[in-house]
Order: C-alpha cells, then sequence, then structure tokens
C-alpha cells in the first residue's frame, strides 16, 4: 500500500521525539501500536468473513448446479420409463395386458422327470377318482 522506507521512518520518529517530547513519547508509541494491533486484527476478521461469505456462495453454487442435474436425470428416466412403457404397450395385444385371466395354468406344464403321473390327463383321472370314493364313502355311512 504504502511505499514507506528508512529514511521516511527515521524522519517521522524524529519528528514525534521533537513535537511529544521525551517523556510523553514512550505512552504515545504505546497507544500507536495498540491501535495498529486492533486495526490489523479488525482488518484480519473483515477478510475472514469475506472469505466465508465467498466459501457460501460457492457452496450454494454447487448446490443449484447438483439440482439442475438431478432434475435433467430425472425427466430423463421419465422418458425412459414412458418409452419403455410405449414398447410393452405396443408388443401386446390389448387382451393380454393387465386383464385378470391367467395367461397360462400349472396344470399345463410337464414335469422335467417326464413322467406322465402328472399329466393333465393324469391329473384330471386321479381327481375323478378322489370324487368318487368320497361320494361312495358317505353314502355308506348313511
Amino acid at each position: 500500500m504504502f511505499d514507506v522506507g528508512f529514511w521516511e521512518i527515521l524522519l517521522i520518529l524524529v519528528m514525534a521525539l521533537v513535537i511529544i517530547g521525551p517523556e510523553r513519547l514512550p505512552d504515545a508509541a504505546r497507544k500507536v501500536g495498540l491501535f495498529v494491533g486492533k486495526a490489523r486484527r479488525y482488518i484480519e476478521g473483515v477478510r475472514t468473513e469475506v472469505e466465508q461469505e465467498l466459501d457460501v456462495n460457492e457452496f450454494k453454487r454447487l448446490l443449484h448446479n447438483q439440482e439442475v442435474q438431478i432434475n435433467e436425470l430425472q425427466q430423463q428416466i421419465k422418458s425412459s420409463v414412458d418409452d419403455v412403457g410405449a414398447e410393452i404397450k405396443k408388443d401386446l395385444p390389448a387382451s393380454d395386458f393387465l386383464t385378470d385371466a391367467p395367461s397360462h395354468t400349472f396344470h399345463e406344464d410337464v414335469p422335467s422327470d417326464g413322467s406322465a403321473e402328472h399329466s393333465p390327463e393324469r391329473t384330471e383321472q386321479t381327481v375323478a377318482s378322489e370324487n368318487d370314493k368320497k361320494v361312495s364313502s358317505s353314502n355308506d355311512e348313511k
């Protein structure tokens, strides 16, 4: 800020000695030192507050950028989901889409071991014979 060299400081000290006098010079120097210390602390505090404020603004800027990116991702995801939904609706016939009717039955499945006892015909015969047995046993009890 100020370009004060050795000769300028020497001139100020000599003038202070002449104007203030040798008796009051130590008190004056002490007061000037306290004033300079307070001024430095005040300037340092202001500088720290400004730096903190700049950091807060930086964080706000980063937060805003993140919010913008999140909104863009949400829009991309929503458009992808809509596209997939349209593809599914296009590929599936209207009768198979969201109906209560089952699209297949478990009786149509053939066991992996290839046994015929679990075939649909065998299952129907077994159920019919079990029903006949129940009916005949209930008739016997009467």
